[in-house]
């Protein structure tokens, strides 16, 4: 299973305001291709997937959303404003969380009242967490490739994170990768995350040459 953690500090936690987000420049509408290219393939979904959106504008908590494949439910559509109202209706039902609790609706959307430091670092003490940087190792070297299969994926929607975010991270071993010289939206890179993946499993690297 691999995990796609994605920091929305922008995105209300509360419903009502964040629906009234989209279209007003918050970026809430990339968190409906984040969830599309990570789940979605062709006539099915991944079921080796969990989507986690850490939304962070809250008066209380921030809540994490997780959309796992393999509980998947039902979703009546995949087109944006489906997806964006299928988190709303998950949001709901998790207002009155008390901190780390969490609650799942009908449709198998799992919220959670705890922040992003902590999402990580429960992470980091599991497995293998990469955190998505330019600078990083390059995601095909030898190094990087033979961690990917359980590895979970750290990174930001279109606000750019904190620069002191990566030194506490760093202290639990999250390593940097980069999927190339450009720039890319965060669906661009769950994308091709998920086709290095594909290709690795069917053809795995040798480590011991």
């Amino acid at each position: 299973m691999n995990e796609f953690i994605v920091r929305a500090r922008a995105a209300a936690v509360d419903a009502d305001s964040f629906l009234a987000q989209i279209g007003q420049g918050q970026g809430v509408e990339y968190l409906s291709d984040i969830l599309r290219h990570a789940l979605f393939v062709s006539q099915g979904h991944r079921e080796d997937v969990t989507v986690s959106l850490v939304l962070e504008k809250s008066q209380d908590f921030s809540r994490v959303v997780s959309v796992s494949g393999d509980c998947l439910g039902s979703l009546d559509n995949i087109h944006e404003m489906a997806m964006l109202e299928a988190i709303a209706g998950a949001l709901r039902e998790a207002a009155k969380l008390s901190k780390h609790e969490t609650c799942t609706d009908s449709r198998g959307i799992s919220v959670t009242a705890k922040s992003f430091e902590q999402r990580v670092r429960e992470s980091a003490e599991a497995g293998t967490v990469f955190l998505l940087d330019p600078d990083g190792e390059d995601i095909r070297s030898k190094e990087v490739s033979g961690e990917l299969s359980e590895a979970v994926f750290v990174m930001t929607d279109h606000t750019p994170m904190p620069k002191n975010t990566f030194k506490s991270m760093q202290r639990q071993g999250v390593r940097k990768v980069s999927l190339g010289p450009r720039m890319l939206h965060t669906a661009q890179c769950v994308s091709i995350l998920l086709n290095e993946l594909d290709r690795l499993r069917n053809n795995p690297p040798l480590l011991n040459d």
